[in-house]
């Protein structure tokens, strides 16, 4: 099973180091799991419904359920490194005293993603982060495992600095029109969540409404719907739904929107991320 992990090492943990301006990021989800971690921009970072203030060295980590995106403040080039990886493979090393996953599901989703660190935190995760870059860039014999060492120090080194956290962030309160509404969506996502159903239940202009989330999250509720829904599909797929009733109970009402929409913002169908799902936990 390990060997498998490695023999496709790069596609298992995707390592992304970019720097370079960006106006506007979608919401969007993944397979797996996330680790964020900001060099440079003027950056707000929003998942689920928590918004959070970003500076140079902060962290953000967040599991395949939980919906995010950057919004930015200026025009200030963006640097930051990523890394997406697959978490049934760090799931083979847990031991009755460490699990290498518990800062990404031992929590609410949306609530404790950020971590701001140290000087000193800052200089060990980096330096991790560029001996893993250096291992991409020149790669040798054995280079896989080098890799997937290095990943697991990234990985305990983490866990440490969420069990290690004195003040969980909550980030910043969203607009008091806007809590209410989001709180409404996230519990009645097999509902109608129409402009007008949302214009009638909460006795606000649906145009405002609009222009009030877009300011907020850089994106349109319409979106952020649709990821909400692929969220809450995926774990029904995950809990062993079939894709039909996945799709009905998340919402989407045409099947076939369902399909589309699904394989364009996760990268495989519902059907493809049932059997991953299967296998896992095969």
């Amino acid at each position: 099973m390990f060997a498998a992990y490695l023999d496709h090492i790069d596609q298992n943990i995707k390592y992304t180091h970019v720097q370079k301006q960006v106006s506007k990021i979608d919401f969007h989800l993944h397979r797996g799991c996330e680790i964020y971690f900001l060099l440079k921009g003027d950056v707000k970072y929003f998942v689920e419904k928590t918004i959070y203030p970003l500076q140079f060295g902060d962290l953000i980590i967040t599991n395949e359920h939980e919906i995010h995106k950057p919004a930015f403040s200026s025009d200030a080039l963006y640097e930051r490194i990523v890394i997406e990886f697959n978490p049934s493979m760090a799931m083979l090393f847990q031991t009755a005293g460490f699990d290498p996953l518990e800062c990404f599901y031992n929590r609410a989703n949306g609530e404790q993603n950020k971590m701001s660190l140290t000087q000193k935190e800052i200089a060990a995760l980096e330096s991790l982060f560029m001996k893993y870059e250096y291992l991409l860039k020149n790669p040798s014999g054995g280079a896989e495992l080098l890799k997937f060492s290095c990943f697991m120090e990234i990985l305990v080194l983490i866990n440490q600095l969420f069990l290690n956290q004195k003040h969980s962030d909550t980030g910043i309160n969203m607009h008091q029109k806007l809590s209410p509404i989001l709180d409404y969506i996230e519990q009645n996502l097999d509902q109608n969540l129409s402009l007008d159903q949302l214009e009638k239940e909460f006795y606000i202009n649906k145009y405002y409404l609009i222009k009030l989330f877009k300011k907020y999250t850089g994106s349109t509720i319409h979106e952020y719907i649709i990821y909400k829904r692929i969220s809450l599909a995926k774990k029904y797929l995950s809990q062993g739904s079939n894709v039909t009733e996945a799709c009905m109970k998340s919402g989407f009402n045409d099947y076939s929107s369902f399909l589309r929409m699904f394989k364009k913002r996760i990268g495989v169908t519902p059907r493809e991320y049932l059997k991953s799902t299967e296998s896992t936990i095969s």
